[in-house]
């Protein structure tokens, strides 16, 4: 479906005011999201920043970096995809990628970086490189499963929806107890079908036996819990500030989609927006968000425009 130049404003428009609401009262956000949560106080964490402790480790592993010299190149390899990890825990992404790549010209085996590198490659727009680093983290390790989702992600992204398909009912079956992969299959299913994908959702939790987190955000999508209750109550067991932005960055994640996918398009970017504000770098929804969003206006921009002409040849 297409979209309006005016409402592709009105979209962009509520967009920009969220991304400031960070900085605004509870109240204002709350107001400005519109979810219908009656007088709820609308849910944020401080967003998280870097720490002392990481600085510490990064300060540490350079400087083991720097003494071992004599170190072979599976030791050196392996340092370096530690500070690579760590690189991305803080945001530095380019250092992040470098020391990935650094790791696998000196350990052509090392399946871990590869599919770190992987996911960097995707948001870098390097599909067909992320695609053969997860293909040589599969190749490498049977512990690999996340390149199973990250490939899937991938292939969704170039419009692959048969391909990643195949590969979300992979990671899926490798752990069907676990509610992030019913959650990611949920996402990667709803561009087909979102009307299958919620059913395939809705059959797959009966089995639920934990007391997860994630549960409770399978619950909202499969209309067992509200969203209203679920945000009152998302910071009960949060153990910190921390803990209740890693669960939010992960909540407005998934409802976001949940949301795009009922034809909410602004609460969703409105989400997307909210999960990257949380600022968890390390998390794959973090970085799945910005992808997303740079996406939508992409698509926004260019329905916008045909618009336009259609209009103009009139």
């Amino acid at each position: 479906m297409k979209i309006s130049f005016k409402e592709l404003l009105l979209v962009f428009s509520f967009s920009t005011l969220t991304a400031c609401s960070t900085t605004q009262s509870q109240e204002d956000s709350y107001t400005l999201a519109a979810t219908g949560h009656g007088s709820s106080v609308f849910p944020l964490a401080v967003p998280l920043q870097v720490t002392y402790q990481d600085e510490v480790k990064l300060l540490r592993i350079n400087q083991m970096i720097a003494e071992k010299s004599e170190v072979d190149d599976k030791e050196r390899a392996l340092m370096l995809y530690q500070r690579g990890l760590i690189y991305d825990r803080i945001g530095m992404g380019a250092h992040s990628r470098y020391d990935f790549m650094q790791a696998i010209s000196l350990d052509p085996t090392l399946a871990e970086a590869y599919n770190s590198l992987g996911v960097y490659l995707t948001l870098g727009g390097a599909y067909n490189e992320a695609f053969d680093a997860f293909d040589a983290a599969i190749e490498l390790s049977d512990d690999m499963q996340y390149s199973y989702l990250h490939r899937a992600v991938t292939s969704s992204i170039v419009g692959r929806d048969e391909v990643a398909q195949e590969d979300i009912k992979h990671f899926y079956e490798l752990d069907t107890n676990d509610p992030y992969r019913i959650l990611w299959r949920y996402i990667i299913d709803a561009n087909a079908d979102p009307v299958m994908a919620l059913d395939e959702l809705k059959k797959a939790k009966v089995d639920s036996v934990d007391d997860r987190f994630a549960w409770n955000i399978v619950d909202v999508i499969s209309g067992d819990l509200s969203e209203k209750v679920f945000f009152d109550n998302i910071a009960n067991a949060a153990e910190g500030n921390e803990d209740l932005a890693q669960r939010l960055c992960e909540a407005y994640y998934y409802l976001g989609h949940w949301h795009m996918n009922n034809n909410n398009l602004t609460q969703g970017i409105y989400y997307l927006k909210l999960s990257v504000a949380t600022n968890v770098k390390e998390f794959i929804e973090y970085k799945y968000a910005i992808i997303d969003l740079a996406t939508i206006q992409s698509k926004l921009l260019k329905d916008a425009e045909e618009a336009q002409q259609e209009q103009q040849a009139l």
